[in-house]
């Protein structure tokens, strides 16, 4: 228990010293993407016109940020798939008819995830067009790998943990979910945006490997 606890403390103070600096702008608009996108996953699972609305809206809050994340990235073709997206969800809002909700949110859904695809092929395009800035990067988020190793042996701690995978496992979704909701932070750095993202991207490794063990506790 106390190896741990341990464990958890390292994980928790790695994650609140990072400071670096590196651009991540279509990675930051793909990960709120992403977040509206598990927001109109939850609205279309909801039983109740009100719950699905619930998620809507704060789908919506999250596509209506975006545009000076879509500026600072480049991507814009993918801006007509998101104001497609935007503009049903606001549909929604304005039906009484769950099945109608329903039918509107799927049509959203195909939106995000178009201009998630669309904004991923830019990002990869665009670093492989500008060598110097790939270089650039390539340097910057090795050194941050370098910080972040103790976050990940900490992860790879509590997935052998099996006793306490349940526990473990919550505590890698608080940290996914609380990365998540940082990264709508407009004000944040470039450093604090990609500290977020790969804090992200680590926790949810974890969960992946713990999911199973957890679900039969």
């Amino acid at each position: 228990m106390r190896r741990k606890v341990k464990n958890t403390f390292l994980l928790l103070t790695a994650l609140l010293l990072f400071s670096f600096v590196t651009n991540t702008a279509c990675d930051l608009v793909n990960s709120n993407l992403g977040f509206a996108l598990k927001q109109t996953s939850d609205a279309e699972k909801s039983q109740d016109i009100n719950t699905v609305k619930f998620h809507t809206y704060k789908a919506i809050k999250t596509l209506q940020k975006l545009d000076k994340q879509l500026k600072d990235c480049g991507c814009t073709t993918a801006t007509k798939e998101i104001t497609e997206g935007l503009n049903l969800l606001k549909d929604v809002t304005h039906t009484t008819s769950l099945s109608a909700a329903k039918a509107i949110l799927e049509s959203a859904t195909e939106n995000i995830n178009s201009s998630i695809k669309k904004i991923a092929d830019y990002s990869k395009k665009t670093i492989s067009n500008n060598t110097t800035k790939a270089n650039e990067n390539a340097k910057i988020y090795a050194a941050v790998d370098s910080i972040l190793i103790p976050v990940e042996k900490s992860m790879m701690a509590m997935t052998v943990e099996k006793d306490n995978c349940k526990q473990a496992y919550a505590t890698a979704l608080a940290i996914y979910e609380k990365n998540e909701l940082k990264l709508l932070d407009e004000s944040l750095t470039e450093a604090k945006k990609y500290y977020h993202l790969r804090s992200i991207e680590i926790a949810k490794k974890t969960m992946k490997k713990l999911e199973n063990c957890a679900k039969n506790k």
